[in-house]
């Protein structure tokens, strides 16, 4: 991926037109008076607008950040060309609208990642999310974030963060499957462990008693429920009253269906039609319409009235008569259904008075309340010991990953040796032959399994972190020439750095950009861009050239107009 332009539809943006190699941002000073600052002209702006372009957010946290969103909401639109292989491509945003475009098509912001995905992982084989992506290799300065507290930050996020030590496993050329699954694996180890306290805090709310007290307990009112003694007649009686009360239900819904079937036929009669045909009405109607019946026809109609009022009556008496049948045959179920309750009462009163039905039930009920608790305190035992034996079997297979991620680096020791071997050399350029180290070795984090330990000499001090992750990044993009191409940093970069190490810095930014077609894209202030195109020892004339050639914009701090948005908005 190469940048080729930044620019506006407002006037008052300053257009950076990229160069392929180099691109320096340069807050210079265009006076000596010491209350004059190059800070808050727009230099670290411009790096900022490269990440939100490429659908980067603004930091909710970060006083700036919501100053500059306010601005840019009422400044126009912004443009952003860039180039993947021979294809180009436009973007163009307002801030006042969430949606952006891409060569004019529109697209929602909730797609746009997944647009720029496409668009990227097209030209190469690692499948990233092109933020996380730009993110490492385009490394913005946001106090609140720390993107340059350390070599592996470059999401902002803390050195446990597994995508970000994922992401940096898989540009150092390593097989993250075992990453992955180790992350799977201990996600559902924390969910089962999670799950098995719940457990164990509801068994002990359930009973405290002890479930062995329980079982002991049921075995003998079991022993005493088959041994239990009642009345000779005890039986007889309890038969007699469970068959009435068979009789008594099989009576209940006789009585029910015959009622059922009454109750329709009465509203079937009460659905009958009294009315019959007026004959007298029908001569008055046929009269007003000046036609007249002959005998013969009033005769007919004559008959049929009658013939239909004697049909009518005796669909009406059947009703009756059927309706009738029904109620006394309901009455006398009940008679019956009355005389089994009499007598099912007199057995119920007479097995209550031996003294026998209510101890009887009591052992019963006792012994159903056991089996529940037993059941239910039984029930959580085994999701216990189910859970265990998952969790055991996951733990089981976490420690093969282990062994296995031994053996991973086993068999990639010569790769690993070659990426020391190159990380070592970009040290030495810098650090007169003293190059460090590098190692991958297995960590012991439960998130991933892997470490990466980045060291040059005295890299406790802030210059020396600066170096480091310059280093870092610089060996990134080595063993990644094709996957973006391009590395850009914040002039916080050089905060601290030895001026010496700064002008090889830019030393070894030109032979990458000659040797490896390196985009590189940086900001600087004043100091230390006078430090580097004044240098006598380390950058040659020829250096100097490439570094004034690439210095793509120059911003003052002597009036508004001088900054990259041509205001003042801090």
């Amino acid at each position: 991926m190469k940048l080729l332009k930044l620019h506006s539809d407002n006037p008052s943006f300053k257009t950076i037109n990229f160069n392929p190699g180099l691109n320096i941002i340069a807050g210079l000073q265009s006076s000596d008076k010491m209350k004059d600052s190059v800070n808050g002209i727009g230099k670290s702006s411009s790096l900022q607008l490269l990440h939100l372009l490429f659908g980067g957010s603004f930091e909710e946290k970060s006083a700036s950040d919501k100053r500059l969103r306010e601005f840019l909401s009422h400044y126009g639109n912004f443009y952003l060309d860039f180039s993947v292989g021979s294809t180009k491509y436009s973007i163009r945003k307002n801030f006042s609208e969430s949606h952006f475009y891409i060569n004019e098509e529109k697209i929602a912001k909730t797609t746009y990642p997944k647009k720029l995905n496409g668009i990227l992982n097209a030209s190469n084989n690692i499948n990233f999310n092109f933020k996380a992506l730009f993110n490492i290799f385009a490394r913005r300065y946001l106090p609140e974030r720390n993107y340059y507290s350390g070599a592996l930050t470059q999401q902002g996020q803390p050195t446990t963060d597994y995508y970000q030590v994922l992401y940096n496993i898989t540009l150092l050329g390593i097989d993250t499957t075992l990453i992955e699954k180790n992350k799977k694996l201990t996600e559902e180890i924390s969910k089962l462990k999670k799950t098995e306290e719940i457990l164990k805090k509801q068994k002990i709310t359930i009973n405290d008693a002890n479930l062995l007290d329980l079982k002991d307990e049921l075995l003998k009112l079991i022993e005493d429920k088959d041994n239990f003694i009642i009345a000779k007649n005890y039986d007889s009686l309890k038969n007699t009253a469970d068959e009435l009360t068979r009789e008594m239900n099989k009576l209940r819904n006789i009585i029910y269906s015959v009622t059922k079937e009454a109750n329709k036929k009465t509203d079937l009669l009460n659905a009958s039609d009294d009315k019959v045909i007026n004959l007298s009405r029908v001569n008055e109607i046929y009269h007003e319409a000046k036609f007249f019946f002959s005998e013969k026809v009033t005769k007919q109609l004559s008959e049929a009235e009658e013939f239909h009022v004697k049909i009518q009556e005796s669909r009406k008496s059947r009703l009756r008569s059927q309706i009738k049948e029904l109620m006394q045959e309901s009455a006398d179920d009940r008679d019956a259904l009355n005389q089994l309750e009499w007598k099912r009462d007199l057995i119920i009163k007479d097995l209550d008075s031996k003294g026998a039905l209510e101890e009887y039930n009591s052992i019963v009920e006792r012994i159903r309340t056991l089996e529940s608790e037993i059941s239910e305190l039984t029930s959580y035992q085994t999701c216990l010991t189910k859970f265990e034996k998952t969790k055991a079997e996951l733990e089981l297979q976490k420690a093969k990953i282990k062994t296995e991620s031994i053996i991973q680096l086993e068999e990639n020791e010569e790769h690993i040796q070659e990426i020391e071997s190159t990380f070592r050399k970009i040290v030495k350029e810098l650090y007169n032959g003293h190059g460090g180290s590098f190692k991958i070795t297995n960590s012991k984090s439960a998130q991933y399994i892997y470490d990466i330990e980045a060291h040059i000499p005295k890299d406790g001090s802030q210059g020396i972190n600066e170096v480091k992750i310059f280093c870092y990044d610089l060996l990134l993009f080595k063993l990644n020439p094709k996957t973006l191409g391009f590395i850009a940093h914040d002039g916080c970069i050089f905060s601290g750095v030895d001026p010496r190490q700064i002008t090889t810095m830019f030393k070894i930014i030109i032979k990458n950009i000659q040797e490896n077609d390196l985009q590189y894209f940086v900001n600087m202030n004043k100091d230390v861009y006078d430090m580097v195109i004044k240098d006598q020892s380390k950058l040659s004339e020829d250096d100097k050239k490439i570094i004034e050639q690439g210095t793509v914009l120059k911003l003052y701090d002597a009036s508004p107009e001088s900054t990259l948005f041509g205001c003042i908005f801090d």
